[in-house]
């Protein structure tokens, strides 16, 4: 049976079923499917899964991103164990970046079968238990929705491009894909083959020891031409944010008894209403045990809180944030049950002013000054894994 995709093309509707797209063979989403990763060579030799010993999450976190090459590499993974003199007890890893590569030799069928490996990463649980017996606690990122790889090898559920779709004839391919500005491609947020992939990865990286796994990109698109998108499977009509909480629903659902941490923009602890990417603080204090608000001052616009150049008052712009999704947490708490807690992540790259241990300083001290007993750390992101000394504090 064809399954039926919709897109919105200039207002009209246009089945993709008629273009032959048959819906994916589950098997190659399945986690347990043929083979299993292979760096657990004895456990895997008697076939038995290998016992997994996690490090309790780190009260006041003080965290580091390394991107998935940085990973890969001898002088970064050292750069960080060295950082634990100024109190890091965390890094972050990419397992999946925004191009949609596995930055290891994962052995899912799905990975295998559309080539989405690109193994930066030689000896993922190696680099794990590596920071474990430095007492480092280690969380694996994952893009989401945020997918060049993973809508090339399948444009049926990847965002579209209308006026590409039209010159088409509306037959989908991976020439008809809309693009960011960053000219990455998106898989529909609505997609639940898209879901089933994410979950998948998930369990097969937990697999290899990491003691959280933190999700961004759990959006719709915010940047490029918006208005020539068509979505294959999200209806015309349909509300961002009621997709957008069905995905962090099924993403609890399927991760129980483990950490799970979600990147939200800033503005989101601003803005009771979706900015048009379906994300809500609430629907996250719902599904997440970590809520990580990007909240680097350089990303908010000219004029924000009345400052001409907001990267220039770190404190201030950090503050007022976490302030506001604080007071809301206290309020979603009021009704509903949640174990959540704000962790946000800070600036640690010159963008807007000039970020060096005391630009630095200043957004911890926010953070930790608005929440007080309520503080668990902060995560520091640098898009190069190239960290300022004594910016961990």
């Amino acid at each position: 049976m064809k399954k039926l995709f919709f897109i919105g093309v200039g207002g009209v509707m246009v089945s993709a079923a008629a273009f032959g797209l048959s819906q994916t063979n589950n098997a190659l989403i399945n986690p347990t499917a043929t083979s299993t990763p292979s760096s657990r060579e004895e456990a895997l030799l008697k076939k038995e899964e290998p016992i997994i010993k996690r490090m309790a999450t780190p009260k006041i976190m003080k965290a580091v991103y390394l991107t998935a090459p940085s990973g890969g590499r001898e002088d970064k993974v050292q750069a960080v164990i060295n950082m634990k003199k100024d109190g890091l007890n965390a890094v972050v890893i990419d397992v999946k970046d925004s191009f949609g590569m596995v930055a290891y030799d994962s052995q899912l069928e799905i990975v295998k079968q559309y080539k989405l490996r690109q193994k930066f990463i030689k000896d993922l649980a190696g680099l794990v238990q590596r920071f474990h017996d430095e007492e480092i606690y280690v969380i694996a990122r994952v893009a989401v929705f945020q997918d060049s790889a993973f809508a090339e090898a399948r444009p049926d559920l990847a965002v579209q491009d209308v006026a590409k779709l039209r010159a088409a004839g509306g037959v989908i391919s991976g020439k008809t894909l809309w693009r960011d500005n960053k000219k990455l491609a998106w898989v529909d947020p609505s997609s639940t083959e898209v879901h089933e992939y994410v979950v998948a990865l998930s369990k097969d990286v937990l697999s290899y020891g990491f003691d959280e796994v933190n999700y961004d990109y759990i959006r719709f698109p915010s940047d490029g031409s918006l208005s020539n998108i068509g979505y294959p499977i999200t209806p015309v009509d349909a509300s961002k944010t009621e997709a957008i909480k069905k995905f962090m629903r099924y993403l609890r659902e399927q991760t129980k008894g483990t950490i799970i941490s979600a990147d939200l923009f800033g503005f989101t602890m601003i803005k009771a209403e979706d900015i048009g990417i379906g994300q809500i603080v609430e629907d996250a204090y719902a599904n997440f045990d970590y809520i990580a608000p990007m909240v680097y001052p350089s990303h908010y616009p000219n004029g924000f809180m009345g400052y001409k150049k907001p990267a220039a008052w770190p404190y201030e712009i950090v503050a007022d944030s976490m302030q506001k999704g604080q007071q809301r947490l206290d309020i979603y708490r009021t009704t509903a049950s949640t174990t959540a807690q704000l962790r946000p992540w800070l600036q640690d790259f010159d963008l807007g002013a000039d970020y060096d241990s005391v630009m630095i300083g200043k957004q911890i001290k926010a953070t930790e000054d608005v929440l007080g007993e309520n503080y668990a750390g902060y995560m520091l992101w640098n898009p190069s894994s190239n960290y300022t000394r004594g910016g961990v504090q």
